[in-house]
């Protein structure tokens, strides 16, 4: 996890603009990447997180109860969901 991130930052210091897709619980193995070498940087990273808040029978070790609040308060993030009408 903590490479993907490092390497997506280094993709995008490149004129790239990579995507990340990742569990939000493995996601927390990178969070010290993400802060320093995506966010302070202000780098054009996409992470495109799975398994994001409470989830069915995978158990705590899978549900991602804490995304928002690791991701909100960091700076040049923007935090989107993905949603229907319903």
């Amino acid at each position: 996890e903590q490479h993907a991130v490092t390497f997506a930052a280094g993709m995008a210091t490149e004129g790239y603009k990579p995507f990340v897709a990742i569990y939000s619980t493995f996601l927390q193995r990178g969070y010290d990447q993400l802060v320093h070498d995506v966010a302070l940087q202000n780098l054009a990273v996409r992470f495109c997180l799975d398994r994001a808040g409470l989830v069915g029978a995978d158990g705590a070790t899978h549900a991602g109860a804490f995304d928002l609040a690791y991701l909100c308060c960091l700076p040049n993030m923007t935090v989107m969901a993905a949603s229907d009408e319903a």
